[in-house]
């Protein structure tokens, strides 16, 4: 089965199980395990940090049990903790593997300016308080510098050791006023992979670059294979950032349609 995930990140370890903590692919398990009386392994699309929340997380799981798909929606809903709930099922071949069936996935991150700051955006995004000023002329041409394909090794957490930190960024898009609100802006990226904290590092350089902390013509120097982390800037927090959908590719597509995969 292939399953669509929101969740609220706030009381989450993140989504990878850890021992001794709680996460969201540990209650997921479990949740499947009592639907169909094994033991369940599942395999997400990608991971999300602690309190980092999820409107479209992808994960996939075998079943030995002949179960429909509204029957596992109702099913897994029934055994999950409030905080998460599946939005859609899908039946695909045993196996399938979102995570290596991922096209794109896009993150949306929000923040709060001026001094009258909504408790209800308290653990949905970055209250910057009422002395923050930012230049969103600057923001987004910076912005547009980091879209593209570019070794983004300076945008990584120093504890991510991997060797490939190309990735492809398709659109970094600013929204001012996001839902009506003249306080709240939203930056939402769209790329083929992230690295850890790589998302929150990039809005952290963005506002500073708004704050004049940084300038626009440090963001060359920011990218390639030469570039290290104390060249960008502060890494945003997590609460802020909801990974928003994963697109999948031509596997999941045939495998819905009951079309063999080679």
């Amino acid at each position: 089965m292939c399953v669509v995930v929101a969740y609220d990140g706030s009381d989450f370890a993140g989504y990878q199980v850890q021992p001794g903590a709680r996460t969201v692919q540990a209650v997921l398990e479990a949740a499947a395990q009592v639907l169909t009386g094994h033991p369940v392994r599942v395999r997400g699309a990608g991971r999300t940090d602690a309190g980092v929340h999820a409107l479209g997380q992808v994960v996939a799981f075998d079943s030995a049990r002949d179960i429909s798909t509204r029957g596992f929606l109702l099913g897994l809903n029934s055994n999950l903790p409030r905080d998460v709930r599946i939005q859609e099922v899908t039946r695909v071949a045993a196996g399938y593997d979102p995570r290596h069936d991922s096209l794109a996935k896009t993150y949306r991150y929000l923040v709060q300016l001026g001094e009258r700051q909504n408790p209800l955006l308290r653990q949905r995004a970055w209250q910057l308080g009422k002395h923050a000023t930012l230049d969103f002329v600057a923001m987004r041409a910076a912005a547009t510098r980091l879209v593209g394909t570019h070794d983004f090794r300076a945008f990584r957490s120093a504890d991510d050791a991997r060797e490939n930190n190309v990735r492809t960024m398709y659109s970094i898009d600013l929204m001012e006023q996001y839902t009506g609100d003249p306080t709240l802006f939203a930056i939402e990226v769209r790329g083929t992979a992230f690295m850890k904290n790589m998302v929150r590092i990039m809005v952290g350089t963005l506002v500073d670059i708004g704050r004049g902390r940084l300038a626009l013509d440090d963001v060359p120097g920011m990218l390639g294979a030469e570039a290290n982390r104390d060249l960008t800037g502060f890494t945003a927090p997590a609460h802020g950032l909801t990974m928003v959908n994963v697109e999948l590719g031509r596997k999941a597509r045939m495998l819905e349609l009951g079309m063999p995969v080679r």
